[in-house]
């Protein structure tokens, strides 16, 4: 799998798995998080609970963030993609939602102490649903529909480590199942050429 997407809300994990599922696999890591705010704090000196606001306002703003990001997944091979939206944008890829709980997901973000970004429990909620609403209303998708997936994890109670494991297993088994399924496909057509 060349290319693999992980989505869910805003502590879900989804850099720090990422990140180490990346490392492990000899991918290159890529967010959309990291790419946006470093775009808010460099082109107009926001957080990025302020820039998200302005782009509610500037639609077409936040429309270029996303096909930009887009456009660099599409044309990067060997990558894991902190993408909301990667399910809908990224071809060929395999797509990942992780949940967890508004406390434990307001307690990581605590924890993690980003700079210009607000960590009180009603900003992060906010947060979440404007960019939830935002996405519904511009693209059509629901980045919250788990049915928009290949694989779910919840990663409450599961370290990172045990979130990564999980994931690799998962993509073991559709490499093996793809494996079987050329196998008994190159068979066919052997067979089918002989009759």
């Amino acid at each position: 799998m060349a290319k693999i997407t992980i989505s869910g809300y805003a502590g879900t994990g989804k850099s720090t798995v990422g990140k180490m599922l990346a490392e492990k696999l000899g991918y290159r890591f890529l967010s959309v998080g990291d790419f946006t705010r470093e775009f808010a704090e460099k082109e107009f000196g926001m957080s990025i609970n302020e820039f998200q606001a302005k782009c509610k306002e500037d639609p077409a703003l936040d429309d270029s963030v996303n096909l930009i990001f887009r456009d660099i997944c599409n044309n990067t091979e060997n990558i894991v993609a902190d993408f909301r939206l990667g399910f809908h944008f990224v071809e060929n890829s395999l797509n990942i939602l992780f949940l967890l709980s508004e406390q434990e997901a307001f307690d990581r973000l605590l924890k993690a102490g980003r700079k210009m970004e607000q960590t009180d429990f009603e900003s992060i909620r906010k947060r979440n649903e404007n960019m939830r609403n935002r996405f519904i209303e511009k693209f059509g998708v629901d980045f919250a529909d788990e049915n928009n997936y290949d694989l779910i994890i919840d990663t409450g109670k599961k370290t990172p480590i045990e979130v990564m494991e999980q994931i690799l297993a998962a993509t073991r088994i559709e490499a093996q199942i793809l494996r079987e399924l050329n196998s008994w496909m190159r068979q066919f057509l052997k067979n089918d050429a002989r009759v």
